[in-house]
């Protein structure tokens, strides 16, 4: 079953089901190749991480359709948490610091490939780890739905995810090293604001 979660997971998150599409158990069962009963155990966990949503009584789960106000929230949370990792860096633990060099050093690889789905991945990883920072677990899952739901909103709004910058990326992390913590929390907060309203501007009403 793990195996027909993570395919329809991967299919939902790079936009292969479109937000708003119906996965009715029989359609489901014959993509997968599952029976009916394993589908509802597979759509039930999708459902638990956000990835799908009810659409009313008696009809089919379907993928699920990020809303402005949603987006709006995500955007916010995401700022909050990503902030507080960027004020954990000098006391973070040194294999915390770690995985964030070693993240941005993967997108920076990646960046020169043509995997736009790899791409997409890695800068969720490069963003998770500025939380890790944080050393809490809890945060750092709550960050990774968040992305999750960033994707879905992107999807939503028929864009592609936004154009990353690496100088950007490469430039908070040089102010979060010279001690520079609110100018990256400020540099943080215009990137995460401007790829909001990106978003918000194509999402429907």
């Amino acid at each position: 079953m793990d195996q027909a979660v993570e395919q329809l997971r991967s299919d939902i998150i790079d936009g292969s089901l479109a937000p708003g599409t119906p996965l009715p158990e029989v359609q489901v069962s014959e993509w997968l190749g599952i029976a009916r009963p394993t589908v509802r155990e597979v759509l039930l966990r999708l459902q638990n991480d956000g990835l799908v949503q009810k659409q009313g009584r008696g009809l089919a789960l379907a993928v699920t359709r990020i809303t402005r106000d949603q987006m709006i929230d995500i955007y916010i949370a995401r700022f909050h948490l990503e902030s507080a990792g960027a004020r954990s860096f000098a006391t973070a633990a040194p294999s915390a610091r770690e995985e964030l060099d070693q993240s941005l050093e993967a997108l920076d690889a990646a960046v020169a490939g043509a995997d736009r789905i790899t791409q997409v991945r890695l800068e969720a990883r490069c963003h998770t780890a500025v939380v890790g920072l944080t050393g809490s677990q809890r945060l750092v899952t709550a960050h990774q739905q968040l992305m999750v739901e960033a994707r879905l909103a992107a999807i939503t709004a028929g864009l592609a995810d936004h154009e990353m910058v690496m100088a950007n990326h490469h430039k908070f992390i040089e102010l979060l090293r010279s001690g520079q913590t609110e100018a990256a929390c400020h540099q943080l907060g215009e990137r995460i604001n401007a790829a909001r309203e990106r978003l918000l501007k194509n999402l429907p009403e």
